[in-house]
Formats: C-alpha cells, sequence, structure tokens
C-alpha cells in the first residue's frame, strides 16, 4: 500500500513570460493577424492584466501493488487541484473599446495574452496489470494491459476589474473545451514483448478516448450546442517493431500507427487549425515506418 499528500508549485515559464509574436490565424475560414503579446507589454497592461505569479497545487494519491506468481497489479488513484492556473486567454479583436486603438496602430487584428486565470481539479486513477513467463530456453513473454480514466472540472474563472464583463472572451467556452481536452477522460494501452535470445519484438494498441472542442460556429452565448461542437470518436493505434542484437550492435524495423487512422473528419471552415482536424488523439500524420540502429561502446 501506497499513500502521499504534498503542495507544490510552478513558476512561470520564460515563453509565458516573454514569448511575443504576430502571426496568421485561422478564424471561420477567415485570415486575421494575431499577437501574443508578452506579459509586461503596453497592451497587456492596458488590460489590467498584472504580472505572472506561480501556480500552486494540492496532490493527494493512494495506491496499491501486489504480485501474485508471475501476474502484478498496480493501482493509483490521485487528486490534483491547481490554483492560479497559467493559460491564454481567447482573443481580444481590434474593435475592443479598450485595446482596439493599440492594435489598429500595430496593424493587428487581435490579442491573445498569458495569464493566471483558472482553478482546476483533476480526480483519476491508473491501473496496470502485467504478466511474464519465460519457456522454452531463452524465450520471453511479457504481456501488459495499462487504463487511465481522469475527470478534470474548471473549479473557478477569475477577471480583473477592467474585465468584468468580458469573460467569454476572457476564457470562454472555446478555450475551457481546450483546456479539458488536454486531459482526456480515458486511455488504455495492451502490450505484447517477446524475446528470444538476440532477436526481439513488440507490438501496442492504444485506445484515445473521445475529444470534444469548440468550433468557430460559437457565437459567444457561453453554452454549447451540438452544432458549435467537434466530436472525435475513440480510435485504436497499433505500434509494432521487430529488432535484432548483433554484439554491440542493436537493428530494429517498426512502425508507428501502422493501420494508418486519423482522426474523425470536420468541416475545415470551423477548426481551429483551418483544416479538416484540430491535433488531437493520435494527430494527424498518419503512420510512421522506420529503420533505427544503435551501437553501445
Amino acid at each position: 500500500m501506497r499513500g502521499s499528500v504534498s503542495s507544490g508549485f510552478r513558476a512561470p515559464s520564460l515563453a509565458q513570460l516573454h514569448f511575443n509574436t504576430t502571426f496568421t490565424d485561422i478564424i471561420a475560414g477567415q485570415a486575421i493577424d494575431k499577437l501574443i503579446a508578452k506579459n509586461n507589454s503596453p497592451i497587456t497592461r492596458a488590460l489590467g492584466i498584472p504580472a505572472l505569479k506561480q501556480e500552486v497545487s494540492l496532490n493527494a494519491g493512494l495506491g496499491f501493488t501486489a504480485k501474485v506468481n508471475n501476474l502484478t497489479f498496480t493501482v493509483d488513484a490521485y487528486y490534483v487541484q491547481i490554483k492560479d492556473r497559467i493559460v491564454l486567454t481567447g482573443a481580444f479583436f481590434n474593435d475592443d473599446a479598450i485595446i482596439g486603438e493599440e492594435l489598429n496602430k500595430l496593424n493587428i487584428g487581435a490579442a491573445q495574452f498569458f495569464t493566471n486565470a483558472v482553478n482546476t481539479t483533476s480526480k483519476g486513477a491508473d491501473a496496470i496489470i502485467s504478466y511474464s513467463t519465460k519457456f522454452s530456453g531463452h524465450q520471453n513473454l511479457k504481456f501488459s494491459v495499462a487504463a487511465n480514466f481522469n475527470n478534470m472540472v474548471i473549479d473557478k474563472i477569475y477577471t480583473n476589474q477592467k474585465l468584468q464583463g468580458k469573460e467569454n472572451t476572457y476564457f470562454g467556452l472555446r478555450e475551457q473545451y481546450f483546456l479539458l481536452a488536454s486531459a482526456p477522460k480515458s486511455k488504455f494501452n495492451f502490450g505484447i514483448d517477446y524475446s528470444n535470445e538476440n532477436f526481439f519484438a513488440n507490438m501496442r494498441l492504444t485506445r484515445f478516448g473521445m475529444v470534444e472542442l469548440m468550433n468557430w460556429n460559437d457565437n459567444g452565448d457561453n453554452i454549447a450546442s451540438p452544432d458549435e461542437i467537434d466530436k472525435y470518436n475513440p480510435k485504436v493505434t497499433a505500434d509494432l517493431s521487430v529488432g535484432y542484437n548483433l554484439k554491440k550492435f542493436t537493428f530494429t524495423l517498426g512502425g508507428v500507427n501502422i493501420l494508418n487512422n486519423y482522426p474523425d473528419k470536420q468541416d475545415p471552415g470551423l477548426t481551429e487549425s483551418g483544416g479538416i482536424w484540430d491535433s488531437v488523439q493520435m494527430g494527424f500524420s498518419g503512420a510512421l515506418y522506420f529503420a533505427r540502429s544503435g551501437f553501445k561502446f
């Protein structure tokens, strides 16, 4: 049996403090120049966004491990509460009464900012079952099943006095869906590892849970209607590799996502990326095959 309770903190990263860039974004099929403004910029301060401070957390975990002959179990439950979480705001456009004039001077259509704005709580559990055996001399075989169940909720979103009434822009449903999608509700892995003297092989099956993102049909009413949500249904990917150890050299051939699965297609005029899907679950690169060699000295 094992358990722990701890506190923690994470200081703002250098990028969150100082990153400043202009880029072209696709919004509802239209290109618009956006600014991600650094934390101490005049535009950031004009909105009343304060200097970034550290995130703080409260963490708790409880679990156990057990072994019965060649069978091993591991189960852990966790609780993570984060306060003052640093997020990227929604876009403030050049018609905004506070900073619109400054954006027009820069010939920028919209601006976003990093700020401490959110408290979240995550609860979940990890479970792993593995079985290993040896047979016929030097042959080894191992099976493993791993599962994660996770639920993140946004406890609080807070703005400053200048931004009262602009909560839907500051960190609206669109940004909330992106934050929640960073921690999918479930993920499963099944693996087989085999070796016989210098030969080895392994296979992995991974099931990614459903992901939901808000698209550009969002009308700003802070209500998620079905036509405003892009649903990415659960997907399974398969990875396979085989290899051989020859003295100090190792040679491996394999493939990632060999079933060539992609996320569900969406309306490219409504996605964040401007393509037929956003970068979710297994990504959108399809199958990847590789050959690898290594040398130990």
